[in-house]
């Protein structure tokens, strides 16, 4: 049903746009005749498509449902066997017109091979009109049409020979607005078989209806032949080979009816759409439609929740379906539990791994510390062996210089580390002056320990340390003269500012505050 509407709203957009285009257009059946490719195919749809928005909406939807009825159908036959007969027999290319095709093959729709009338409305109601219908059956001699495509049909046409069977049936709109279908009284000879006419769609269901006992029919796609009683009705899917067998000559109506599930919109496209196949006049397709919508409005629900609760096929299918939902639930719950073993397996193996390779890392370090303490060893050896070959080198002197130096080239690596480009660059000279130094620290020792050997190491050490101190003094000093300098100056250049500003002479006294505050920097600096 969803799709019959989708369907509908597709070409009452495309009328709109045809009628937008003017006489220039193509014709507009050509257009709907391409609906069948979605807008992938065709000569005109892909590039209207793009030129209207909801028709890309709609379109690709159509194509999903499409998708999904033929994914469904063919679950559905792999359950019930014949409807892949029934497709077979009544489809036809989803693009071919249905102005003069009799056949129609609807997807996912289910008819038992045989069912009790309580599973049919209609069914039922014929059994009130069943003493009409067994009287009139008494006067025919051979097998009469009643009602044929909507039609009446000989047996009810003006004259004929059972006007209250063909009332009662003209008043039941699942055989008088069935288009496809044709109701007819058959006369059975004695035990000889009788084939039924197969269907023309499978949106029809049979019904048949046996004026005296004797009679039994055999579905293709049932168990075993089912015995008709006098007016009890019994469905069949007719669409599967039917025959009919009396023990002795007996009648029986056979009724081809709207199938119960299928619904009121899709009946009245059909019934547009076939006009022409089924030989209807406008007048008589309103009608027909009139009377499939009344009826619609007030039974359709009823009877369609009806058939689906009580149909066999509708409960095997679901049951299908269910395994088929358990057994993926089941291989999904399979494969979880695969892949937890399997985890489980990887994290032992893992924590294996973790464990080999925190061996090996304590292995590496340990070997680490002992190419370390190689290393220390080595070095304390050669500063020893240095020592003693150059005593002077043990200086308090050279030592000072020395251990000066590494603390500058720690903090180098550290600049490098942060990335401190310009600072590094600074320490480098600091270090280049200081092993200047360093080497004119060592020249004063060796000239000193080889006129006086240690005790002039000593000495030049004291000299060295009184000297430090006299600069710092010196220094210190200085910076106090300099402090006190600025100081005045500072003061006097605080006077002049004043001055100008009294005097307005913004210029001058604007260079006086950029001295002042050189002068406030420098005081700053001299007094950390």
């Amino acid at each position: 049903r969803c799709r019959e509407i989708m369907d509908r709203n597709l070409k009452k957009i495309l009328k709109q746009v045809h009628k937008q285009m003017g006489a220039n257009g193509p014709p507009v059946q050509q257009l709907i005749d391409e609906l069948s490719g979605y807008g992938k195919t065709g000569q005109f749809l892909p590039m209207i498509i793009k030129q209207v928005p909801i028709l890309k909406e709609h379109v690709p939807w159509a194509e999903i449902v499409d998708n999904a009825l033929e994914s469904i159908d063919g679950k559905v036959a792999t359950i019930d066997a014949s409807q892949k007969k029934k497709k077979d027999r009544l489809g036809v290319s989803r693009s071919a017109s249905k102005e003069g095709s009799t056949l129609l093959y609807v997807r996912v729709l289910l008819t038992d091979a045989t069912a009790p009338a309580g599973q049919l409305a209609v069914a039922e109601e014929l059994v009130n009109g069943f003493e009409a219908l067994k009287e009139e059956a008494g006067k025919v001699d051979k097998s009469v049409t009643l009602v044929k495509r909507t039609k009446a049909g000989s047996g009810c046409d003006e004259g004929g020979s059972m006007p209250k069977t063909c009332a009662k049936l003209q008043n039941l709109a699942d055989i008088q607005s069935n288009g496809f279908g044709e109701t007819k009284l058959l006369v059975l000879k004695a035990k000889k078989k009788q084939a039924l006419e197969a269907c023309s769609t499978n949106a029809n269901v049979g019904i048949l209806l046996a004026i005296d006992d004797g009679a039994q029919i055999k579905v293709a796609g049932g168990q075993e032949s089912i015995a008709l009683t006098a007016g009890v009705p019994v469905v069949v899917d007719f669409c599967q080979e039917t025959s009919i067998e009396a023990s002795a000559a007996t009648k029986v109506l056979f009724v081809q009816a709207w199938h119960p599930e299928f619904a009121a919109v899709e009946r009245t496209t059909e019934l547009r759409a076939r006009a022409k196949a089924f030989g209807l006049a406008e007048t008589e397709v309103k009608a027909a439609a009139d009377m499939v919508n009344k009826h619609a409005k007030k039974n359709w629900d009823k009877v369609a929740k009806q058939w689906r609760h009580l149909s066999e096929t509708n409960k095997k299918v679901k049951q299908g379906f269910q395994a088929e939902k358990d057994e993926k639930k089941k291989m999904e719950e399979e494969a979880a539990e695969a892949k937890r073993k399997e985890e489980e397996a990887g994290d032992e193996e893992r924590q294996k791994g973790l464990e080999v390779l925190a061996r090996k890392r304590e292995a590496k370090r340990k070997q680490a510390e002992e190419e370390e303490q190689k290393r220390l060893r080595r070095k304390q050896l050669m500063e020893e062996e240095r020592l003693k070959r150059d005593p002077w080198l043990n200086a308090p002197t050279v030592k000072a210089v020395e251990q000066q130096i590494e603390e500058m080239k720690e903090q180098r690596r550290d600049a490098n580390a942060k990335l401190e480009f310009d600072l590094s660059t600074q320490l480098t000279k600091d270090i280049s002056a200081a092993e200047r130094a360093l080497r004119k620290a060592i020249k004063k020792a060796r000239k000193a320990f080889k006129k006086g050997g240690a005790a002039a190491l000593e000495e030049l050490a004291a000299k060295n340390a009184d000297t430090k101190e006299k600069d710092a003094e010196n220094e210190a000093k200085g910076k106090e003269e300099e402090l006190s300098i600025l100081k005045k100056k500072l003061e006097a250049v605080t006077k002049e500012k004043a001055i100008a500003a009294e005097a307005e002479n913004f210029k001058e006294a604007k260079r006086l505050k950029v001295e002042q505050q050189e002068l406030e920097a420098k005081i700053s600096k001299l007094e950390l």
